[in-house]
């Protein structure tokens, strides 16, 4: 790097270490700004310029850098701000690393509007009600978690014993909301606002969002919602063409938050960033997401699994997602996800919760699934694994598989 912005701690390590200039935060927040330099880098600076590379988590595949330039950042942070009313007033819990999508909005929002942020210690996930006192002292009104985090929350019935004090908006992304989670926070904070926010790391971090108005009722999906202001999205079957309400297809995004593409990899960009198909005049990519949603008589899409997450039986074609909506469906599963062990054939469903046994969870889940669709293994955890970014890793749960073979 060019240059290192550091402490005084790791000051000394980084002038020995690396060859750029070495600047210590204290000494950087005492200079007064350069005024000429500052119009000069807004003269070269352009909105298409890379403001950064993300690395997306590898879940469903090996992990590639998106290119996100000043311009998607700008025009998401105006789209977030401005749906969320973010102000000087608001104050972030951030639980995302800063190498995770869900961290661009708290960071940008918080530099472009005044906010608060406070980076909340990764140690304090397994001490509840300290987080739940961390957030209280700091007066955090606004939480934007992996549901996996609010879930720690909720198994455990914090917030019955620990309240939270000032928080008025819960946002939540990365990974399906389970219906008994949202439900127990909604309970705990009915002056709350709540919304489930979609989209991947090659939209900026959202394409989607639903502002949750209601308590959902046990199997009630929870939709994705409407494309953001400023962005497009269509649903595309198989054979190119635009799905009719009620029909899967897989997303398409267009707009101001699609990434310029990857990094050093111009095959998987042309795969992915593709010229619209139903608007040929407009120069601008469209993003193929790869999830599969249906769009509902409300006109609110819902999220059905990813196409990387499709497997084949017995000649049928099985959504893992779905078994999953069942499961968590049924009395007592506090959350779950399902595997497909390709090496057996079979589908393994691991789930946690209180209140519930594999005999019982099998018989609730017969009555929801068809033959073809029933798990062929349930396995009951404390706690499902995650990975780096706070969302349930999969492949730790085929080693498991693995394991217990």
């Amino acid at each position: 790097p060019a240059v290192l912005i550091t402490c005084d701690r790791t000051a000394e390590m980084g002038e020995t270490l690396l060859p750029g200039r070495c600047i210590r935060l204290k000494d950087a927040c005492n200079e007064a700004p350069n005024d000429s330099l500052l119009a000069d880098i807004h003269l070269a600076a352009k909105p298409s310029d890379l403001l950064y590379v993300l690395f997306t988590s590898g879940s469903t595949g090996t992990p590639k850098g998106v290119m996100v330039t000043h311009a998607n950042v700008l025009a998401y942070v105006s789209w977030f701000s401005t749906c969320f009313a973010i102000g000087p007033d608001t104050v972030f819990g951030n639980q995302t690393p800063l190498y995770f999508s869900m961290s661009v909005s708290d960071v940008f929002s918080t530099i472009c509007c005044g906010a608060t942020l406070f980076l909340i210690p990764r140690m304090l996930f397994a001490f509840p009600v300290r987080l739940i006192s961390w957030l209280n002292e700091r007066k955090v009104n606004t939480l934007y978690w992996v549901p996996t985090a609010l879930g720690i929350i909720s198994r455990w019935d914090v917030l019955s014993v620990a309240p939270l004090k000032s928080i008025a908006n819960v946002m939540f992304a990365g990974e399906v909301m389970p219906t008994p989670t949202l439900n127990y926070w909604m309970d705990h904070l009915p002056a709350a606002h709540f919304a489930n926010l979609f989209g991947p790391t090659e939209t900026t971090d959202i394409c989607a969002y639903y502002k949750v108005t209601h308590r959902l009722a046990d199997g009630e999906p929870l939709p994705i919602g409407h494309a953001c202001e400023g962005c497009r999205t269509a649903i595309v079957r198989e054979d190119g063409s635009l799905a009719a309400p009620g029909e899967e297809g897989e997303l398409y995004v267009a707009g101001p938050f699609v990434a310029a593409g990857y990094l050093n990899d111009a095959a998987r960009t042309r795969a992915s960033f593709v010229q619209d198909p139903f608007d040929a005049s407009d120069p601008r990519p469209v993003y193929r997401t790869g999830d599969i949603v249906r769009l509902g008589e409300d006109h609110e899409m819902r999220y059905v699994s990813r196409k990387d997450t499709q497997i084949k039986r017995s000649g049928y074609r099985i959504e893992l997602g779905e078994v999953e909506a069942a499961a968590t469906a049924c009395a007592g599963v506090a959350s779950c996800a399902a595997v497909f062990e390709a090496t057996k054939n079979q589908i393994v469903l691991f789930c946690t919760g209180r209140g519930f046994d594999s005999e019982a969870l099998t018989s609730a889940l017969r009555a929801r699934l068809p033959k073809y669709m029933m798990p062929d293994r349930i396995e009951t955890l404390r706690s499902l694994p995650v990975n780096r970014n706070g969302k349930t890793d999969r492949r730790a749960l085929l080693a498991v598989c693995s394991v217990k073979a």
